[in-house]
């Protein structure tokens, strides 16, 4: 809830759904076609990584923007290797947001909301 009310501050974003779950996410991604996806690691159904290895399978020019709250090395490397785009740690959201989008054009944004 805090990050949609912080995206929504943010000059070209658009969010156009949300998503509870990871198999929901990649439903979404399918019938909404955003330019990016916040996604949340600890997912239910399916976790935030398997959700981003499908959707980056899937829809490769989709931007995949994992957030979370652990530090935790392993987690970095299996974004890595889900392909994410960008891993960021949620206490950095309100700093690193415009940057870890890239936000020069107005994009759309597909918000996995988990906290």
């Amino acid at each position: 809830m805090l990050c949609s009310i912080f995206l929504n501050r943010l000059p070209n974003i658009n969010i156009v759904g949300e998503a509870a779950d990871g198999d929901e996410a990649i439903a979404k991604a399918d019938t909404l076609s955003p330019d990016i996806i916040l996604m949340d690691i600890a997912m239910p159904k399916k976790s935030g990584i398997e959700a981003t290895r499908i959707i980056k399978h899937r829809w490769p020019d989709i931007k995949v923007v994992i957030e979370t709250t652990y530090d935790n090395p392993l987690y970095r490397m299996q974004a890595l290797e889900a392909k994410a785009d960008v891993f960021i740690l949620k206490s950095s959201l309100t700093h690193g947001m415009e940057a870890a989008f890239g936000v020069v054009r107005p994009v759309t944004l597909l918000n996995l909301p988990n906290t």
